[in-house]
């Protein structure tokens, strides 16, 4: 039989990654399988998971190590249009309080969801924190964000100002995505 061949890795905030394999779909992969592994019980730290590089066969994390393509073929779950739709990844997540809507706690936060078509962007805010706080978020797709006029600020805010010309310059939703997530693994979701 030949061995899987790795298309695309996201990683998400919970220890996961999608990947696409040649063979077809979307798998999901839940890193805490491989936590007792020699140096890979760092993967729990979601910062660390997201500092990946990939090629057609293996994942791999620096100082850590890698994990094959039949294997993760092997350990991972085929994923649902939904699950894959809602599969998300922090671009930036910053606290800038205090400030004149709370002392302590203003958190402005952009988030991607990759795989979905009808907003990928979520900008969003949380004041005060807790359950039924002040702040929300809104999804956007493209045209949507370029269209808001307060998108460049609150990726500023939200610490992600790096990302904005990658969005400004982008005239393809899908190479952007990509370029982002690229960015996103490269900073380890800093």
């Amino acid at each position: 039989m030949t061995p899987p061949t790795i298309r695309r890795v996201v990683p998400d905030e919970q220890g996961r990654l999608a990947i696409a394999f040649a063979e077809g779909g979307f798998r999901r992969f839940r890193a805490q399988q491989v936590y007792g592994r020699d140096g890979f019980s760092a993967l729990a730290y979601p910062n660390v998971l997201k500092r990946l590089t990939y090629d057609d066969a293996a994942v791999r994390w620096d100082g850590i190590g890698a994990l094959d393509a039949a294997f993760l073929y092997d350990a991972s779950v085929p994923m649902s249009d939904n699950q894959l739709r809602r599969h998300e990844l922090r671009a930036g997540y910053r606290n800038q309080a205090p400030t004149a809507a709370h002392p302590t706690h203003h958190v402005y936060g952009v988030y991607l969801y990759p795989f979905d078509p009808d907003g990928p962007f979520s900008l969003g805010e949380s004041i005060g924190g807790g359950h039924a706080e002040m702040g929300g978020s809104q999804s956007f797709d493209l045209a949507g964000l370029l269209a808001w006029p307060g998108w460049r600020e609150h990726f500023a805010l939200s610490g992600c100002d790096w990302a904005i010309a990658m969005v400004q310059e982008a005239d393809d939703i899908e190479i952007l995505l990509d370029r982002l997530v690229h960015a996103i693994c490269a900073r380890g979701g800093m």
